[in-house]
């Protein structure tokens, strides 16, 4: 038999798939085949709701819980229930705190958040049940059709805001917002918050249940989160939503890896990416919201989801909301030329004796000179006074200039001028061009910052150095004296140590690998094919303060046999 492709995710899959193996969703459209929920929970759900429910299938299943269709054969209507898996080892007061967390819930009468209509437990079962919701998460949206436009990923989220605001104001943390707890109403688009992390408080508040493993989605965990900084408030809710709100619009999460410990480290560690320069089609005011909600620090954060629903409105309203190219900007300069030189054209252009009208008295001339000359002077306001901006780049690789709809490369040592298409202020943003590795992945940290233009035209002059990042950092150059490849590891040994991914070949001469986080007991340590290790230590004092960089000589007397 043929195989087929997953409708949401596009996935191969076996003809007699009901749901795919990638994304969960169900396959065939009209399909009446219902999957056979898991037999033992499903049979025990079954006998523990009573002879009144029907138990359909099971609609998905997570790290704690398994939720399934259910029938309700008194008031005719449709549910998911929740159960709590039995395997996993719950104590007494965890699933006291589980119920407490449901009847605190029921309590909330919000129109964008999912209901709870009971709760219950038998069967050696826990569970609670929801009214079930024909639609989709809005993870299989952005799979299916990639990035949405920023009007509409803002339709979505406000409605959103509006009922973890809500939930705040009661005392509720979501604390597992992500693009999969958002349903999307079939019938009317309305979004909907869906489980507000209820089994997340069953270790009594912390990031870990007992078992060790750590809750919570990565890609989308707040930095206090992942480390499990208690108490945990709302602000961990708007870091998430800045996560999210960036996937809406670039396509991509803000953060990816190839583990959950790779993605966390990054929360933790580099700064939150712009994603303006994702998608140039962003406007840089919602590009600098969603920064605002990815501050590594909750007190840089906003203050609550109301204060980001008046950022969404304020910077909706605001005149940031054009996008600014440059086809519109040659646009606008050739329409202002051609205003301002059409009346001096008509007034030489040549006439024949017997067409030549009577000269009209210089009085009346003012009048039509008095706008043209009006338009002259504007356009030199808002054309002449363009700011230069003059970058001087002191670091050993490429940096990337961002000027709202301007972008430009400065190459290392290199100072470029670039003449701004819009007038102060500014926010000017550079982003470090990272060298490749073998398999083209880039090496070191990803370095940003900014750069505030002041309310000025003029020449505007920066310098970009080591001491620019928002963290000290060191650029090595290896020298690899030997006979044989090395494979480097920054700060070996520690809890920052940071494999390069890249080999040094032999014969190289202050070889680039990126830039790295810089202290005083720094150290580049190099390996050899055969094992055998040799390490520079104590960089912090060694390193160029203009550069960042420090040279490193690896010879075979390094590496002891």
């Amino acid at each position: 038999m043929a195989e087929t492709a997953c409708p949401t995710c596009r996935t191969p899959l076996p003809p007699e798939a009901l749901y795919c193996l990638n994304c969960g969703s169900r396959t065939g459209a009209g399909d009446s085949r219902a999957a056979a929920p898991a037999p033992d929970i499903g049979e025990r759900l079954a006998g523990a709701l009573g002879p009144k429910y029907q138990v359909r299938r099971m609609l998905g299943e997570g790290g704690f819980a398994q939720v399934f269709e259910v029938f309700d054969t008194d008031l005719q209507r449709r549910l998911a229930v929740k159960v709590l898996k039995p395997d996993i080892a719950w104590s007494a007061g965890m699933l006291e705190r589980f119920r407490e967390e449901c009847r605190a819930i029921a309590r909330l009468s919000h129109s964008n958040i999912l209901a709870i209509h009971f709760v219950g437990e038998g069967r050696g079962l826990v569970y609670y049940a929801m009214p079930f919701v024909e639609g989709e998460p809005l993870s299989a949206r952005l799979r299916r059709a990639g990035a949405l436009d920023p009007d509409q990923a803002i339709a979505i989220m406000r409605p959103l805001l509006d009922a973890l605001a809500h939930a705040h104001t009661q005392g509720l943390v979501h604390r597992d917002i992500k693009p999969d707890n958002i349903m999307l109403e079939a019938s009317t688009g309305r979004p909907l918050l869906v489980d507000f992390g209820i089994a997340k408080r069953l270790d009594g508040g912390g990031h870990q249940t007992q078992t060790g493993f750590v809750v919570g989605t990565p890609q989308y965990m707040s930095p206090e989160q992942a480390l499990g900084s208690p108490p945990l408030d709302h602000r961990t809710d708007l870091y998430s939503v800045g996560a999210v709100l960036y996937q809406m619009v670039t396509g991509t999460p803000p953060f990816e890896g190839a583990s959950s410990q790779e993605i966390v480290g990054k929360h933790l560690s580099e700064p939150p990416p712009l994603a303006t320069v994702r998608n140039a089609r962003i406007p840089m005011w919602l590009s600098e919201v969603i920064v605002k909600c990815l501050a590594k620090d909750r007190e840089q954060r906003f203050s609550s989801a109301t204060a980001l629903i008046e950022a969404l409105g304020t910077g909706r309203a605001s005149d940031q909301q054009q996008r600014v190219s440059a086809e519109r900007v040659a646009r606008k300069l050739a329409s202002e030329e051609a205003t301002v030189q059409l009346p001096s054209a008509e007034r030489t252009r040549p006439v024949s004796p017997k067409a030549e009208a009577p000269t009209a008295p210089p009085a009346r001339r003012w009048p039509l000179l008095v706008p043209v000359v009006a338009l002259a002077v504007a356009g030199w306001v808002v054309w002449g006074r363009r700011p230069v901006l003059a970058i001087e780049n002191r670091l050993i690789a490429p940096i990337r200039i961002a000027v709202g709809s301007d972008n430009f490369e400065v190459p290392a040592g290199a100072q470029v001028e670039h003449r701004l298409r819009r007038r102060p202020p500014l926010l000017a943003l550079w982003f470090l061009v990272r060298p490749a590795g073998p398999d083209g992945s880039p090496l070191g940290l990803e370095l940003q910052g900014r750069l505030n233009t002041p309310r000025r035209g003029g020449r505007l002059s920066w310098v970009i150095d080591a001491t620019s990042a928002d963290q000290p950092v060191f650029a090595p150059l290896v020298t690899n004296a030997t006979e044989g490849p090395l494979v480097l590891t920054v700060n070996a040994g520690t809890l920052k140590a940071m494999p390069c991914g890249c080999q040094v070949p032999p014969g190289s001469a202050r070889y680039p690998i990126g830039y790295y986080p810089l202290y005083q007991n720094s150290s580049v340590q190099a390996t050899t094919p055969a094992g055998a290790t040799a390490t520079f230590r104590d960089l912090g004092t060694q390193v160029d303060q203009r550069e960042g960089t420090v040279g490193l000589r690896f010879e075979p007397k390094d590496f002891p046999p």
